[in-house]
């Protein structure tokens, strides 16, 4: 039975976060069923319940270093771990994980991360020391391959993959559609979902999208979904939105917790989706949801650009009759080539998992 660590943004309820822990687990017990599993997390009693694994507190010393003496294969996992814009402290916890890990004689792997920005050249320095210690490195897209080049990591330690969460399969839209009555919502109506998330300068930009929002309303008779994937930081984000719509009428606020298989049966059932969150488009994209991107960050225009899409504006440069334009665009135009590009990305993200098992058997 092999032993594996997982270390990533988990237990902190980023809706986005848990859908690559779920996608990662999924995957590597597609490979080994019983593989043994220890997840890192912010509230490890949850994440064990959720995802019938081990799981230690993420900051407690003692039990991250008794998990690692524990394991075979360090997994750092999921997402935009190694990075100085959100905060430096973040990125220098998760390459302490990578460096103790190697410290301690373990395998270690960068699995289907995104990486950057890091601006600062004393993080690029050790980002680059630290990931060069690793033995392997998978990266979602070929902006974080060329980041981690830049910065000096060599070139035959890392492999171009996909986002874990493409490994997700489609889900069944009932869940979804029980959810959206329960708050309220007319599914005989056209549904349009908006995920937006607090960033800086977002002020105007939720003012003109809260304008298209509202044509779109009126010339669809379209009922708007906020859909918060971090709670409660996405909350705020899209009260703002909504105080900024000219009609409250067939708006809806999910305030709730939900999971995985909730956000992509919810997504499944709308016409559209609208949104800056990276996993509210890659959920879209699972369910074959139509999608219209908000750029806020590199990461969402690369994932945006594997698809075959484009974004429609980004957070400091917005123009709402492009986004009516590009949803009326998007609302017709059948999902054909995008299902084709997302097959592809389907299955390299389930390379990073076979990676992973043919390191642990490596030497």
């Amino acid at each position: 039975m092999s032993k594996i660590l997982i270390s990533g943004y988990y237990g902190f309820a980023n809706a986005g976060d848990e859908a690559m822990l779920t996608a990662i687990i999924e995957s590597l017990r597609q490979v080994e069923e019983n593989v043994e599993l220890t997840v890192l997390s912010g509230n490890p009693e949850d994440t064990a319940a959720k995802h019938q694994v081990r799981s230690v507190y993420r900051f407690n010393p003692w039990a991250v270093i008794q998990a690692m003496y524990a394991s075979e294969l360090i997994l750092s996992g999921g997402g935009s771990l190694l990075q100085d814009v959100t905060s430096k402290r973040s990125l220098l916890y998760y390459l302490s994980i990578i460096g103790l890990g190697k410290f301690f004689g373990k395998k270690v792997m960068l699995f289907a991360q995104g990486i950057g920005p890091i601006r600062a050249k004393w993080a690029r320095k050790l980002t680059s020391f630290v990931c060069n210690k690793a033995d392997l490195i998978t990266v979602r897209d070929r902006e974080s391959a060329s980041e981690l080049k830049e910065m000096g990591v060599a070139a035959a330690k890392i492999t171009v993959t996909a986002d874990s969460v493409l490994s997700l399969k489609p889900v069944t839209g009932e869940g979804g559609r029980i959810l959206l009555q329960k708050a309220g919502v007319d599914l005989t109506k056209p549904v349009i979902g908006i995920s937006v998330r607090p960033w800086a300068g977002d002020a105007r930009c939720f003012q003109v999208l809260a304008e298209a929002a509202s044509k779109l309303q009126q010339r669809y008779g379209a009922q708007l979904i906020l859909l918060p994937l971090q709670y409660s930081v996405d909350v705020k984000a899209c009260e703002k939105l909504r105080k900024a719509l000219a009609c409250q009428k067939d708006v809806f606020l999910l305030n709730e917790r939900y999971n995985t298989e909730e956000f992509l049966s919810i997504i499944g059932n709308c016409d559209l989706l609208i949104g800056m969150r990276l996993h509210a488009l890659v959920f879209a994209a699972v369910m074959q949801t139509p999608i219209l991107a908000i750029s806020y960050d590199p990461k969402v225009d690369s994932f945006v650009n594997a698809i075959g899409e484009k974004p429609v504006g980004t957070v400091e440069k917005i123009d709402g009759d492009m986004v009516v334009q590009a949803a009326a665009a998007g609302w017709q135009k059948a999902p054909l080539e995008q299902n084709k590009n997302i097959e592809i990305l389907r299955q390299k993200a389930q390379i990073n998992s076979d990676k992973a098992f043919a390191l642990l058997k490596k030497g």
